[in-house]
This record gives structure tokens, sequence and C-alpha cells, in this order.
């Protein structure tokens, strides 16, 4: 059989090859090859991403108190055009029970190829849409709880597969062609969003990954991690490779904290629920393992787009997100029920460099210098350092631009610790117009959503000021 990745790399050494000899033939020198398109990535057929959905499609193991399970966000029919608002759709999912909920349960999926790095690799992508989320954030050095609870919810799992060389693209288009061609690479879970990084496992030194993937699911928020020892647990380390410094993991409870602790989630043993992929066998093993179904991705989107809903149908389908939710929260209710972005990895790009990707930007918010409402503008940078116990580097440069006196400047080089999932304690030092000195500085920034508070104390003046600001 072809191999699929020597068959790609064959093909970009025989196009780089006929760029050299076209550019000697045209007395250019390889400078010129750089302005060679990218080769574009293999297509896979429906089927194919059907195949590979099917074949890799993971096992989700719930809390057994669990009362939401991913189902379908079209009607039963795709060829209906009415659709309930969101309160009547919710309410008939409540009133099911809840054998009914999982008889019911299904994930949407979508497959494509892309070169990351020079090589191909698959991506598989699947979208556990919820009903409603119910859960609460409690604070960790702080004392706070706060509600989470919204209607919809939608977590993203990616699982990213190389290709083997058993066979080859177009070998076949069955399960049995896309578990003997491909293998999976890494898996990416979605936890929380705002700076909280996704959950994900690399397999080491090219090993492969094996399926079906268990998966564990938080107790009504849906956040995922890979359960890869299949112990009901996650554990840091083994269940995932990443090296943030805050992991998520599984938190049941809420908790808020940096460091993970096996009491933030309760294990998912005999009693645990259990779904399992449509082509997965029962058998002893699986035996109380109930099959979801799949959907592609793309139909839900053209079903949605076909309806051609007015704006007030749009709020009556999807809801709206509360205005004290959309100044302080980060979910956007709107959003959750029928994604809009294409299938081309650019949610999972930004998901794997979340905490860089919120706290790099254009800054403004308010202060007061000495007593006088005072606005904030400018620009911060922020670079995520690997190592787990070393603070990361934040770099801001601000104009405070008082209701009355003059323009002020400051630049400030920050290490930032983290404390919990919203809190940095930032060390650092900076240069003030104000003193036209540098100066040490110590502060506390707290992360509200979108916006973010921070009380600092100057050293070598004693100064003293809080803000808020928000990044864009």
């Amino acid at each position: 059989m072809t191999d699929p990745a020597s068959h790609w790399h064959r093909r970009r050494r025989r196009a780089y090859l006929t760029a050299v000899i076209t550019c000697a033939a045209l007395g250019l020198g390889p400078r010129a090859l750089q302005a060679q398109p990218a080769p574009s990535s293999p297509v896979l057929s429906a089927i194919q991403q059907l195949s590979l959905a099917r074949a890799f499609a993971p096992t989700l193991v719930f809390h057994p108190d669990e009362v939401y399970f991913p189902t379908s966000s079209m009607p039963s029919s795709a060829a209906d055009t009415a659709i309930d608002g969101w309160s009547s759709r919710l309410d008939l999912y409540r009133a099911l029970s809840a054998q009914e909920k999982r008889n019911r349960a299904a994930l949407a999926y979508r497959v494509f190829s892309r070169v990351r790095d020079g090589d191909v690799e698959v991506v598989v992508e699947y979208w556990c849409y919820y009903a409603y989320n119910l859960f609460s954030l409690r604070g960790g050095w702080l004392p706070y709880r706060i509600s989470d609870n919204h209607p919809h919810d939608l977590e993203r799992l990616y699982l990213v597969l190389r290709p083997t060389g058993s066979a080859g693209w177009d070998a076949g288009a069955d399960e049995s062609w896309a578990r003997e061609s491909f293998q999976i690479q890494s898996v990416v879970a979605n936890a929380h969003d705002g700076t909280i990084p996704p959950n994900q496992y690399a397999a080491p030194d090219g090993r492969a990954v094996a399926t079906p993937v268990t998966v564990l699911v938080e107790r009504g928020s849906h956040a995922m991690a890979p359960d890869i020892n299949r112990d009901g647990r996650f554990t840091p380390g083994i269940d995932s490779t990443s090296a943030s410094k805050l992991q998520w993991g599984i938190r049941d409870r809420g908790s808020t904290w940096r460091w993970y602790r096996p009491s933030f989630m309760d294990g998912r043993g005999t009693f645990a629920v259990r779904l399992c992929g449509p082509s997965r066998p029962v058998d002893t093993d699986t035996a109380a393992c109930s099959h979801y179904s799949l959907y592609p991705a793309d139909g839900l989107q053209r079903w949605f787009q076909d309806l051609q809903l007015s704006a007030s149908d749009r709020r009556e389908v999807l809801g709206q997100t509360p205005w004290l939710v959309r100044t302080f929260g980060d979910v956007r209710v709107e959003n959750l029920m029928v994604p809009a972005d294409p299938a081309n990895g650019r949610v999972l790009d930004q998901m794997l460099r979340r905490r860089s990707g919120t706290e790099t930007g254009f800054v403004a918010g308010f202060t007061t210098v000495d007593h006088t409402p005072t606005l904030v503008v400018g620009r911060r940078s922020f670079w995520e350092v690997p190592a787990r116990h070393a603070p990361d580097v934040l770099a801001e440069a601000f104009a405070l631009v008082p209701t009355k006196g003059r323009t002020l400047f400051e630049a400030t080089v920050w290490g930032s610790y983290r404390l919990d999932a919203i809190t940095n304690v930032v060390v650092g030092f900076g240069w003030y117009s104000e003193s036209g000195s540098v100066s040490g500085s110590l502060g506390l920034e707290v992360r509200i959503g979108r916006l973010r508070i921070r009380p600092a104390f100057r050293f070598s003046d004693g100064g003293f000021d809080s803000r808020v600001m928000t990044t864009f």
C-alpha cells in the first residue's frame, strides 16, 4: 500500500525540484523559491470524514448526578423550518427521563486536514452541545462564589491525527481504513473560556494514544479532560502533558485554585454515566455504555443559515447574554448553539494560546491621579514562560490622561505569578514620568470577565493607585 506521509513528501519534493529547475532556467537565485506558494493539504471526502469521526469517536464519562448530556442543536428532522425558543426547548429537555436524555445523546463532528510545520495532520473535531450550563465558580484565596448558569453550552474536543503509512489517502473510506491510516497524536479538550488553558495530552516519542479515547466530563459545566490511564480520575502528568501553570483538569465543585488537587473532582467509578461512539461494540466492557449519534457540523451550520431568522427570532431561539454578563463575563450564549467558524483549525490554535491571546492587546481603563479621574490608554504584551514555577513576563506602556493637569506616561515590565484562575501577583519595575525615575512595583491583578482590577504600590515614592482596565 502507499504510504500517505511519504506520498505527500514526494509530491512536495517534486514541486521543489520543479521550482529549482525553473529558477535556474530563468537565471533566478534560491531566494526566488521563497515566493513559491505553500502546498495545500489533501482534501478528505465526506465519506472519509464520517469514517474518521466514527473510528476515533471518544467515550465520554459523566458524573453520576449529571442532568444535561450532549444533544443535537437541530430538531429531530433537519428539514424542519420551524424551531422553538430556547426556553421551550430547555423545558422539554428537562422533562425527559435520564434514559431518554441518554438515548438522544449526539455530537456534531467535522474533519479537516492541514499542513503544520511542513507535515500533514488530520484534525477530528467534536462539538458537545448541552441545553444548559449549571455551575458555580468558587474562589481560592478570596472566598467568593460566582454563578455561571446560562442556556446553551458548547465544549469542543480535538483529536489530532498523523498518517501511519499503512494506507493511502485514496485507499479506502471506511472505519478500518481510518484506523489503519491514522493514529492519534494529541488530544485537546476544552475546559473553560477566558484565560484557562485546555486540557491536553500529546503522545510521547511518537507513540499512539489508545482508542477509544476516554474523556472525563465535569459536572454541570461539562469541561473535558482526557483520562489516558482510564482510572476515572484526572491526574496531572499522566492525563495531561501540558506544562501550563494552571491545569484545570476536572473540578466538579468549581474551585479556582491554581494548584490541582485530586479532591477537586469526584471519581468516575461504577455509577458514572458513559456515552460511547456509534460504532463501539457492546461487550462486557461497554455493556453500561449508551451510544451517542454523530451528525455533521457543516450540516448544522447550513440548516441554521437557511432558517433566515429575523433579529427578534434569533433572540428567541438563541437567547441573549444579559448586559452584566456581557460587561464582566466571557460567555456569549448567542454563539454557543450554532458556532459560525469554518473548519480550518483557527479555534484550536486560539485555544492553545488562549492566555497569551487574552493578555495581549490594547488597553483602556480608568484610575485617579491626585484624586482626579484619569483615563488610562496603552498597550500590553504577554509572554508565557514554559517553566511551571517561573513567573510569566508582562510588558506595558500607558498614557494617563487626567481630567485636570498634564498627561503622564509610564512603561513597566512585570513578572506575573498566577494564584488562581482569575488572580495574578505582579512584581516588576518601570519608568514613571510623574517622578521622572525608575521604581520597583508590586501589584495584584484580578480578572473578572473582560475587566481587570489592579491595585499597585511603587516602592520608591510610596505611590499607590488602583485601576480598572479592559484589553481588546
